[in-house]
């Protein structure tokens, strides 16, 4: 061709494609879209990437090309030309997006409520146990809070961490190496190194190094699959593109209604960046590089897919949750923390251990571990199932699925071309596809049997398929690949004959030399006759392969099989119109007829019929060579020497992808499931739409009736021009409104649409793909499925899961595991909640009623992280309640996770039964120790700081009345009191914990609130008992002889305020010459006050403890029974929700119906549940940890009352709940 330059310079390759409107080189501009002034430079990238790139290279001759971008064709691009290029284009390379760093994106899994109120509760400990090393409580609750919120957060990002993976994936699709032509010279140049205008050779194998425009083609074809999902490899020229010519089948299809523009993905004369050159070699024209290539806008396309990302509906359901109880745990923290500093009951130390207690005790710490735990197993159950999962979350979101946006190859089909169906003797025949010779018998058995389509089967004798099928089997160069091992040359052989009669043989499954039809029409030949048997007694003599121009394949063959002296047996296979117009002849009935117009009208119906419903239709012919010898010089070049016309036509044979077994079923399970499912292809309108009628996407009556119907690609491109936005949406609902879609002909940009309308809609969208066009949607989509055996690395890592499998079927039982894992993970939340109410209202008594703290913090940890946690995984096992496939998918709004009949019944029916329970086995504990619950109030604050003073009713009642608090305690009373006189020698523990009761007057120390009839009493005031001095005394004044009076009267509060003994020891410790001390004033207890003011002890009343009165207080003997009865509530806790995890099993039906013993898990989890239990009681290296102590034996059996009560109230329930229809007021209250 001769030189070409560009006059008007490159086109830029942003600006609006051209649409050509004939066959000349007149084109009309299209205006640009009208966007919005508002719209972000980012915001019109996006919406520019939405559609088709503006290429209209495809419908200019190749000169005009060249003339376009200024190159010759033959000598290429100049040096300065490529540095012109490359600066204005860039280098041939995919922009990496933006990523977060992993270290960025660890420290973000701190940032949830939960993780920032643990963690800060834990700083709050530490800091507590700087101040007050005395309580090591603290420090192990600080130590045991980090790290749950460490082990939490690190397991979170491993699951969250979305490398790079996809784009990487990208990176390795490249070309590394490709042939240019530049400045008149062929080189080997990195494909990095190509800019618009370079000149490409390519040949079979390659893989395109970017979007070329054809400039020369010679048996061309190029594997779109991975752009396109056609499973068949496309034929390539470099014919300039006009109107009409966009849908012309190049395959035997029948043409697709309605001439219109043509897409320049669907051009002939294109080929893509990275897909394969299967054979053939030619020439072409980059007219795309880097970005700007159809790989690159799905490379932009999966960027933006990632942007304000949708999170899972469990993710939603859980953050929604985590913020309740975070703003609950830090409103009650905070308001008790208040109240603890205003009304001075509590010091700071003390009211920041009341906060972070009141805080664990409202966030269930281990709900977080437990949920992933719980889809983790449930992932791992999946995987049995052939689905691998990627994100935990993505589990459940798969059962909350309304719309499955479903690709065709591969998934719904088994990507393989089989054939189908063949005409001869004038009718249509259906043809089984058995895998081996048992389901040859059991196809064949019934005569009568039809087909999809209502025809027969073929009969395998009848003479004129037997020529058919002899044409078919010689005429191709199709083989087996029968090795055992395809890397190791020397492994054996399959022998066919041997393995076609065993039953687990699969004949379709075999790889076999030669493209996707050649392949499917071995495979029918084989099951009717050995086609090496065949191919062995009709040796070939010579051969014309297929090409693009004749479009069909000849070859010429000597039948052994044949009388002796017979002629050679030509035969020829190829486009149904090609073969029959060089045919003069049919066999109809093993005869052979003229061609008629009648004949061939029934020829044009057969061939339209087979064509419509999708399939690529081959036509089959023969002719004997008479009057030529077998040994004939046979050639073609220039032209055939021997005769290629006067065939007779044998038949038709057509192909198609067919749809995996059990793809009906489960498109039909997703009907009942209210799940809708969309095929959503790249493939041709008809090819889809007769696949989609078969496997139920699409029915007749639906499509009759309105609500079904079949979308292009044309018509979406015509949606996206409407440059009203509201109009626009209005389309998009109209198009979604309809219960049925088949979209055929999109493009990755398209597929990305389609999911995010279905989004905006509110529809849960699970999309699946195996090709790089897929990844965009992948990654938009709720859940993005990619295919484990065909998929790409690209689409893989774009997807939450993988089907090990690549078959739908697969998909519908991960359907099902979702919403198992739904109702169970509920089951498990409300079993984890239920603790909730035992463990915070204890807190709350603690300050609101004084009552003694009945949980400790650190045994709130023991059940949310311990005891806890192996049921409630337990429950993610339990087996299903009923037909969850017949009810319509959950909605996140409607039916979340935690809603408020869960939370009613969790936090006040069976929570508060619970707590009752730990209550009732607390205060019997506490009576058992000789502490009635009739005494208790007021008491809790100082019970573990301080000794108990009792009184009792008196006249030999043993029983106490009531109990209070007496002087402060302070370990350094006798080391003060030392300090002051080294001559009196008194011991460093003096009154540590509260003097000792004297047993007489004789022996009573005057200086003590402790006299030998009990305690002084607070009616004089606290320093009248508790810091009395020799200064205090001598201050007395008229009050003394008043004090001495009071102590003759029995009845009086002030009696034992001061004695007469008490007058004498003053006299003389403070008085007398023998002791005076120049510190003599400060003797006794200087500014000791009272140990709770709330909770005064009365006049008389003694120390208490192992229920009898006591001469010495015994501190660590109250703490000792304190912490037994917080182990008694702790393991009725335990025990109330072992029952509990039984009647979790189910919502609705009764136990005994679902059955108690199928899931062994929980039944496991319950039983550790106790045996922890058990340990922390009595272990003695954990009594120290979570300060309880051993457990009397007969406090076991208080649970069992409310053990029978929990299992009698939920049976009821449940029988209320089924007794009413679901839409029932009172079923809707009880049903969680």
């Amino acid at each position: 061709p001769p030189l070409q330059h560009c006059v008007d310079g490159q086109k830029d390759r942003t600006a609006a494609p051209r649409r050509a409107t004939g066959h000349t080189m007149e084109t009309k501009e299209t205006p640009p879209p009208v966007l919005k002034p508002q719209l972000s430079k980012k915001q019109l990238a996006k919406a520019q990437r939405r559609k088709d790139l503006p290429i209209d290279e495809h419908e200019l001759t190749p000169a005009d090309c060249c003339k376009k971008h200024e190159v010759d064709m033959q000598a290429g691009l100049t040096g300065s030309q490529v540095a012109a290029n490359r600066l204005k284009h860039g280098w041939n390379r995919l922009t990496p997006p933006k990523s977060t760093p992993g270290w960025l994106l660890y420290l973000l899994q701190y940032a949830n409520f939960f993780s920032i109120l643990l963690v800060a509760g834990g700083l709050l400990c530490f800091i507590a146990y700087g101040i007050d090393g005395s309580d090591v409580s603290n420090l192990y609750l600080g130590i045991i809070l980090e790290v749950v919120v460490f082990i939490t957060s690190t397991f979170s990002y491993v699951q969250e961490a979305k490398s790079n993976a996809i784009m990487l994936g990208f990176k390795n699709m490249v070309p590394k190496k490709c042939k240019v032509v530049r400045d008149g010279a062929t080189a080997i140049l990195d494909a990095a190194d190509l800019v618009p205008g370079d000149i490409v050779e390519y040949q079979e194998g390659d893989a395109v190094p970017a979007d070329l425009r054809a400039l020369e083609s010679h048996n061309l074809k190029v594997d779109n699959s991975a752009l396109t999902g056609e499973s068949e490899a496309q034929e390539r020229n470099a014919d300039t593109v006009v109107p009409g010519d966009s849908h012309k089948a190049a395959s035997g299809k029948a043409p697709e209604p309605g001439v219109g523009w043509t897409p320049a993905i669907e051009a002939g004369n294109m080929l893509w960046f990275s897909t394969i050159v299967t054979s053939g070699h030619g020439k072409g024209l980059v007219i795309g590089t880097g970005d700007n290539t159809m790989m690159g806008q799905i490379a932009g396309l999966v960027s933006d897919s990632g942007d304000g990302d949708t999170k899972p509906p469990l993710i939603q359901d859980i953050d929604r949750f985590i913020r309740w109880v975070s703003a609950a745990a830090i409103t009650l923290g905070i308001a008790f923390l208040g109240t603890g500093l205003g009304l001075g009951v509590q010091t700071v130390v003390q009211s920041l251990v009341y906060c972070i207690s009141v805080i664990v005790a409202t966030v269930p710490e281990g709900l977080l571990a437990t949920l992933t735990v719980a889809l983790a197993l449930t992932a791992k159950r999946m995987h049995t199932k052939s689905m691998l999962v990627k994100f935990l979350q993505g589990v459940e979101t798969l059962g909350c699925t309304t719309v499955i946006a479903s690709d065709k190859t591969g998934t719904l089909t088994q990507n393989r071309m089989t054939v189908q169906h063949c005409w001869y003797d004038n009718t249509l025949f259906d043809i089984p596809a058995p895998r081996n010779e048992v389901q040859r018998v059991q196809m064949m058995a019934d005569k009568e049997a039809k087909g999809f389509q209502g025809w027969f089967k073929l009969d395998p004798t009848n003479p004129t398929f037997v020529m058919l099928h002899k044409v078919a089997a010689i005429c191709s160069n199709s083989d087996f690949m029968l090795s055992t091992n395809a890397l190791d040359p020397a492994a054996p052989m399959l022998d066919m004959a041997v393995e076609w009669q065993k039953s687990d043989f699969d004949l379709l499954g075999l790889q076999c030399t030669g493209d996707a039809s050649e392949s499917g029409l071995l495979k029918m030949v084989q099951f009717v006759r050995d086609a090496k048997e065949y191919r062995t007694k009709l040796p070939k003599l010579f051969e014309i392969k297929f090409n693009s121009t004749n479009k069909w394949q000849l070859s010429v063959h000597t039948d052994l099989e044949a009388p002796a002296g017979s002629p050679p047996l030509m035969v020829l296979k190829g486009a149904p119109e090609k073969v029959w117009e060089r045919c003069t002849h049919i066999i109809s009935n093993g005869e052979v007829h003229p061609l008629t117009p009648e004949w061939e009208a029934k020829f044009t119906e057969a061939y339209e019929k087979l064509g419509s419903l999708g399939e690529r239709v081959l036509g089959f012919a023969y002719r004997q060579l008479d009057g030529m010898a077998h040994d004939y010089p046979y050639d073609d070049q220039p032209t055939p020497n021997f005769p290629t016309d006067g065939l007779t036509f044998a038949g038709l044979i057509s192909l198609m992808d067919p749809p995996r077994e059990g793809v009906l079923e489960a498109v039909a399970t997703c009907k009942r499931a209210h799940v809708r499912v969309y095929m959503v292809t790249g493939d041709h309108p008809i090819t889809a739409t007769a696949i989609a009628r078969e496997i139920g996407i699409l029915d007749m009556h639906m499509e009759k009736s309105g609500r079904g119907i079949v979308i292009s690609g044309d018509n979406l491109r015509d949606v996206m021009e409407i440059e009203d936005e509201v109009a626009r949406t209005a389309e998009w609902d109209r198009i979604l409104s309809h219960e049925q879609i088949v979209f055929a002909r999109v493009t990755p940009a398209h597929k990305l649409l389609i999911v995010e309308n279905n989004q905006r809609l509110g529809q849960i969208v699970a999309v699946t793909g195996d090709g790089v066009n897929d990844a965009p949607a992948l990654k938009r989509a709720n859940i993005g499925i990619s295919m484990g055996i065909s998929g790409k690395d690209v689409s893989k890592e774009a997807a939450d899961m993988i089907l090990m499998d690549d078959n739908f079927a697969s998909i519908v039982n991960g359907i099902e595991e979702g919403r198992l894992i739904f109702d169970n993970l509920k089951k498990s939340i409300m079993y984890t909640l239920t603790s909730k109410p035992p463990e915070l209202i204890p807190f709350l008594l603690w300050v609101a009623a004084r009552l003694p703290l009945s949980l400790s913090t650190i045994l709130i940890l023991a059940v949310d992280i311990g005891t806890d946690m192996l049921p409630a995984i337990g429950l993610a096992y339990e087996h299903r309640e009923s037909a969850i496939m017949l009810r319509p998918p959950r909605s996140a709004q409607k039916d979340p996770l935690v809603d408020f009949p869960l939370l009613l019944y969790t936090y006040i029916h069976i929570g508060v039964i619970q707590c009752i329970a730990a209550y009732y086995g607390f205060f019997v504990a506490l009576n058992d120790y000789g502490y009635p619950p009739r005494i208790l109030l007021g008491l809790g604050l100082g019970w573990p700081l301080h000794p108990l003073i009792c009184t009792n009713g008196g006249a030999g009642d043993a029983a106490i009345t009531s109990c209070g608090f007496g002087c402060d305690s302070s370990s350094n009373l006798g080391a003060q009191l030392q300090s002051l006189n080294p001559a009196l020698n008194i011991n460093a523990n003096y009154c540590s914990q509260g003097c000792f009761q004297p047993p007489t007057s004789a022996l009573q120390d005057p200086f003590s609130e402790m006299t030998s009839l009990g305690f002084r009493g607070f009616a004089a005031g606290a320093v009248a008992v508790c810091a009395r001095t020799c200064e205090w005394y001598n201050s007395l004044g008229p009050l003394k002889d008043t004090y001495v009076a009071a102590s003759a009267d029995p009845a009086s509060d002030f009696r034992l305020i001061l004695t007469p003994g008490d007058v004498t020891l003053f006299d003389t410790y403070c008085n007398g010459n023998a002791v005076v001390h120049e510190h003599s004033n400060l003797y006794g207890f200087p500014g000791r006050g009272t140990a709770d003011p709330d909770a005064f002890a009365e006049t008389g009343a003694m120390h208490y403890w192992d229920g009898s009165f006591q001469s010495a207080p015994d501190l660590e003997r109250q703490r000792y029974i304190l912490q037994a009865c917080q182990c008694v509530y702790f393991v009725t806790v335990v025990l109330c929700k072992g029952i509990t995890a039984l009647t979790s099993k189910t919502r609705r039906l009764s136990i005994f119906q679902h059955g108690i013993r199928r899931n062994r898990f929980l039944l496991y989890g319950i039983l550790c549940q106790l045996i922890l239990a058990v340990i922390i009681a009595y272990a003695p290296p954990l009594n120290i940890v979570f300060m309880t102590q051993p457990m009397a034996g007969q406090h076991w059996a208080l649970f069992i009352p409310f053990f029978i009560f929990i299992f009698c109230y939920d049976e009821t329930r449940k029988f209320i709940i089924r007794s009413f229809d679901a839409t029932h007021v009172i079923a809707r209250a009880l049903y969680w």
